[in-house]
């Protein structure tokens, strides 16, 4: 009967969780570089609806529309 090794198994939770924390921060300081490069290159415009995009997407008052993440459709 084999035995199962509990330090390899942490080791590798701890190593996926180093990882994924290591993704979201380099994705998380790339979209603040866009949006710094947005901002010196003067492209207010297109910042605007990006981040408008975004909010609508999340925000509950739009919810009546069918693009948003609360949007519940007819209930027929």
């Amino acid at each position: 009967m084999k035995k199962i090794n509990f330090q390899k198994i942490g080791d590798v939770m701890f190593k996926a969780y180093l990882g994924l924390v290591g993704l979201w921060l380099a994705f998380a300081l790339s979209t603040q570089v866009f949006f710094l490069y947005l901002q010196f290159t003067s492209q207010d415009e297109r910042m605007r609806n990006i981040v408008n995009e975004i909010e609508w997407k999340i925000d509950g008052t739009f919810k009546d529309n069918p693009d948003n993440i609360w949007y519940e459709g007819d209930k027929k």
